[in-house]
C-alpha cells in the first residue's frame, strides 16, 4: 500500500511538465541529470521512449487484456491464459454470479501493475471485497506521475483470469529483452514470493554474473530445452517495436504468455554499474522510437 507521503509526492509531480518531472525523478534515483538530447543507457532510453514514442501498439501491449489477442494473432501456438470475466466497474461485479467461477483463478486489473489477487481452493472473496478492490484499482493512474504514456488511454477494466497451476510452486518467469525484433538479454526470476532470485543471461544463456535488483541463484540454472522456442516467439512479437520485454512461462510443456512490458521498472531499475546500464542500451537504436 502506497504511503500518504508517496501519494502526495506523486500528485505534486503529476502537475509538473513531463520532461522536468522525469528529470526530477531520474536525479532522485540515479543522482545525475537526464539529458533527453543525449541518451545512452537503457534507463535513459526508456525515459526517451516515454517522452516521444507514440507507436499505436504500445497501449495494446500494455493492456493485460488486449495484449492477449495481439500476441495470439502473431503466435497461434502460444498458450494464453483464458480470460473468464471482464468488468467495467464494481456494479458489474455485484451482478455477477461468483458461484460460476472455478475453484482457482486470478483477479486483476488490466491497466496497471501490482494489482492482483490469487484465489485458490474455492476461497472466493466476498462480493463487497471484490468491489472494494476493483474501485481502488480502477482509480489507479499509472500514466501520470511516472509518465508511462502507453497506459494513458487504456480502457480501465478488472478481470478474472485462469490460474496456472505449477504443482503448487512459483513459476520461473522468463523475460526477454527484445530490441528491433532480436532478443539480446534474458532475465530469469525464480521463487518470486518466497526467496526471490534473479539471473541475467545473454541470448546464448551465458550468465552475465550480475545482480539486478535481486540476488543471483548460484550456480545459475541450466539452459532450458525450450529456450529456442521462447526466443522465436519473443522475436516474432518484438518485430513490432523498437524495444519490448516479452514475459513468458513454461506451463504443461507449452510456451505460455505472461505479459508484455513496455517500460521495465518505469526506467528506474538500477543496474549494478552504469557500464551495465549502457550495455543494455547499446542494441536500442532510437531513430526508430519517434513515431508521433
Amino acid at each position: 500500500m502506497a504511503s500518504l507521503q508517496y501519494k502526495t509526492f506523486s500528485k505534486l509531480l503529476s502537475l509538473l511538465p513531463f520532461q522536468f518531472r522525469m528529470k526530477v525523478l531520474f536525479f532522485r534515483r540515479f543522482r545525475y541529470f537526464l539529458n533527453f538530447n543525449n541518451v545512452e543507457t537503457f534507463n535513459e532510453k526508456l525515459q526517451y521512449k516515454k517522452a516521444f514514442d507514440r507507436n499505436r501498439l504500445l497501449p495494446v501491449a500494455a493492456d493485460k487484456i488486449a495484449s492477449k489477442g495481439f500476441v495470439g494473432g502473431i503466435c497461434p501456438t502460444l498458450y494464453i491464459p483464458k480470460t473468464i470475466a471482464v468488468f467495467k466497474n464494481s456494479d458489474e461485479i455485484g451482478r455477477f454470479d461468483l458461484t460460476t467461477l472455478p475453484k482457482n483463478y486470478v483477479f486483476k486489473a488490466n491497466h496497471t501493475s501490482q494489482t492482483i489477487k490469487i484465489i485458490k481452493n474455492g476461497q472466493h472473496l466476498p462480493t463487497r471485497k471484490m468491489q472494494s478492490l476493483a474501485n481502488n484499482w480502477l482509480k489507479h493512474d499509472q500514466a501520470s506521475s511516472l509518465g508511462e504514456w502507453a497506459y494513458q488511454n487504456i480502457p480501465r477494466r478488472v478481470f478474472i483470469e485462469e490460474f496456472l497451476d505449477f504443482d503448487g510452486r512459483e513459476p520461473d518467469d522468463y523475460k526477454f529483452f527484445v530490441y528491433h525484433g532480436r532478443v539480446h538479454f534474458i532475465q530469469l526470476d525464480s521463487n518470486r514470493f518466497i526467496d526471490h532470485k534473479r539471473n541475467m543471461f545473454d541470448r546464448e544463456w551465458n550468465d552475465l554474473e550480475i545482480e539486478f535488483s535481486h540476488s543471483r541463484k548460484t550456480p545459475p540454472p541450466k539452459k532450458p530445452i525450450f529456450l529456442d522456442s521462447m526466443i522465436e516467439i519473443a522475436e516474432k512479437i518484438g518485430t513490432n517495436f523498437d524495444f519490448i520485454r516479452v514475459d513468458l512461462y513454461w506451463f504443461k510443456n507449452m510456451v505460455t504468455f505472461g505479459e508484455l512490458t513496455v517500460y521495465p521498472g518505469a526506467g528506474f531499475e538500477k543496474f549494478p554499474t552504469r557500464d551495465w546500464d549502457i550495455e543494455f542500451g547499446k542494441p536500442w537504436m532510437l531513430k526508430d522510437a519517434k513515431k508521433c
